[in-house]
């Protein structure tokens, strides 16, 4: 389904993705992701060895479910133009986690719709552990499709 940037709001929610994070979960994130940091999985190891408190969750692995949570978002005709976010917080096995947006602004630029976002990752605490931002790109009703790739086009204000 195509996302239209004249359908978007300030304000719009993304739809939340929850996740409880567990040892098992971890463990696959970081085989996948060839990662193998043993802080991301074993617990004795980043408690003895790091002076960590318990096993910490990868930054990789929020950074792809931002990421996820923008891609589904944006549809098969948006593009996401760029993201940005800070791993401030840790979080650790049993924590659960939610992945959340929401659309802080939009704007029209050469035929395109930009809308600016804020996102994150949110412990079941509140604290928001993963701040970031990111911009999509997507295509305005009766208008041009986002070209693929996606290059910013020049603005007169460039020249």
């Amino acid at each position: 389904m195509t996302r239209y940037f004249d359908d978007v709001k300030v304000g719009d929610e993304l739809p939340e993705v929850v996740q409880k994070v567990t040892i098992p979960v971890m463990q696959r994130w970081v085989a996948s992701a060839e990662t193998l940091r043993r802080d991301h999985y074993d617990p004795k190891f980043a408690i003895e060895f790091d002076g960590l408190p318990n096993a910490v969750m990868s930054g990789s692995f929020s950074q792809a479910y931002l990421w996820q949570l923008l891609f589904n978002w944006a549809g098969p005709d948006g593009w996401v133009f760029k993201a940005y976010q800070k791993n401030a917080m840790m979080v650790h096995p049993g924590n659960t986690i939610t992945f959340f947006g929401a659309v802080t602004n939009k704007e029209e630029k050469n035929g395109l719709g930009y809308v600016e976002l804020d996102l994150g990752l949110r412990r079941e605490d509140g604290v928001v552990a993963v701040p970031g931002t990111a911009t999509v790109v997507l295509p305005l009703r009766g208008g041009r499709k986002v070209p693929y790739p996606f290059v910013r086009e020049p603005e007169a204000s460039d020249a």
